[in-house]
């Protein structure tokens, strides 16, 4: 069968196309990250894509609004700040500038899950399976280039 081109379509990138992987703990690195209003939950997402061998799997978090395009804002019970404290082992000051420096250009130790029900908690049918980081576990070493 013969892909379909047009110079006007946009083809969308494979690399976030949503992949199954077994549940488990592995090595990763960020690619990048972004915050993202989501009309249906109405909040701030922010949205962090690692690589895992030669797949690009997401992971998600509540923040805050701030004006700032370089931190992020995250409440003091918050699963971000509280992950994000507990794998880098410092303690914030503030929570309206956490730095996603840290995590730029290391190997990183993420726990991944599968995600088997939809938002009503209905059982996905298993072709709709697919994985998400659900935290980092820690900072292990720079990445060579």
């Amino acid at each position: 069968m013969e892909q379909y081109t047009d110079e006007f379509y946009e083809v969308e990138p494979e690399d976030y196309r949503p992949v199954l992987i077994e549940p488990g703990n592995y090595p990763a690195e960020l690619v990048d990250w972004s915050k993202e209003y989501s009309r249906q939950f109405r909040k701030l997402t922010l949205v962090m894509n690692f690589r895992i061998g030669a797949d690009v799997i997401p992971s998600w978090f509540n923040i805050e609004p701030s004006d700032s395009e370089t931190t992020v804002k995250a409440g003091w019970k918050s699963n971000f700040l509280r992950m994000y404290q507990g794998c880098l082992n410092v303690r914030l000051e503030r929570r309206d500038r956490i730095s996603m420096k840290p995590f730029a250009g290391r190997i990183l130790k993420v726990e991944v899950v599968s995600i088997t029900r939809d938002s009503d908690g209905s059982l996905m049918s298993e072709v709709n399976h697919y994985s998400r980081v659900k935290k980092i576990l820690g900072v292990r070493e720079e990445v060579m280039y």
